[in-house]
C-alpha cells in the first residue's frame, strides 16, 4: 500500500492517494480531481473509492467530481446533511462546493473492503457529529480528530469538544499498539507519540 501525500485548497489540507496492487482509493479530496486522477493512472490505478473523514468544503471539494468519473463516495451518515448546508463551512470561505449523494454512509464499526485495502471505520465525533476515522493496515487517516501535538476546533456547527476528547482518548488512544497518522492538516505523527504528548491528555474545554 502506497501513500501519496497532496496538500489541496487553502488551507492545505492533507488529501492522501492511496495506490495498492492497481487499485486506488482517495482520502479527502478538498481539490484537484484531475490532479489526483492523473496521479493514480500514472501509477496504472483508477480511483475507485472516495472515503471522507467529515464534510468540511477543505475535505470535500472533488468528490463530486470524482463520483462523476466512477468513484464511490463514503460517509458518515450523521454528516450527510453538512454536504449541501451552509455547515460544510464553504460560505464563510466565500467558496462553492458542487453538492453529491453519498454512495455508501457508514455508522462507524464497519469494515470496509476498498480498493482491496480492508478498512476499518471508527466513527469520532468532535469536530463534526459525523466525524471518522479510516484505519489500514497500521495507519490511521484522522482528518480533523487528531493532529500532531494539537486535535480539531469544536467550535464549528455540530462540533463537541467533550466528544472530541472522548473519541480521543477512547477510541483512538485505546487502540492496541502504534499506528502512524495521516491528519487532515500537518504533518504526520504516531498513535503513541500523541498518546504520551497531545495536549487533549490536559486542556480543559
Amino acid at each position: 500500500m502506497d501513500i501519496l501525500t497532496f496538500r489541496t485548497t487553502e488551507l492545505e489540507t492533507g488529501t492522501y492517494l492511496v495506490i495498492s496492487e492497481g487499485r486506488a482509493f482517495v482520502v479527502d479530496p478538498g481539490a484537484d480531481a484531475d490532479k489526483l486522477t492523473a496521479a493514480a493512472a500514472e501509477r496504472g490505478a483508477k480511483i475507485e473509492t472516495v472515503l471522507l473523514t467529515h464534510a468540511h468544503y477543505d475535505h470535500i471539494g472533488a468528490a463530486a467530481e470524482l463520483q462523476r468519473g466512477g468513484a464511490l463516495i463514503v460517509l458518515h451518515k450523521d454528516d450527510v446533511p453538512l454536504v449541501s448546508s451552509f455547515k460544510n463551512l464553504a460560505f464563510y470561505a466565500h467558496k462553492t462546493v458542487d453538492g453529491f449523494v453519498p454512495d455508501v454512509t457508514v455508522s462507524g464499526g464497519e469494515t470496509l473492503d476498498v480498493a482491496d485495502v480492508k478498512v476499518r471505520v471508527i466513527h469520532t465525533p468532535g469536530h463534526t457529529a459525523g466525524g471518522v476515522c479510516y484505519v489500514a493496515g497500521d495507519v490511521i487517516f484522522s482528518g480533523d480528530t487528531l493532529f500532531e501535538l494539537s486535535y480539531g476546533r469544536t467550535d464549528f456547527p455540530t462540533g463537541s469538544y467533550a466528544a472530541l476528547k472522548n473519541s480521543i482518548l477512547n477510541k483512538l488512544f485505546a487502540l492496541p499498539g502504534d499506528y502512524k497518522v495521516y491528519p487532515g492538516h500537518g504533518a504526520p505523527t504516531t498513535l503513541d507519540f500523541e498518546r504520551r504528548h497531545n495536549p487533549i491528555l490536559t486542556d480543559a474545554e
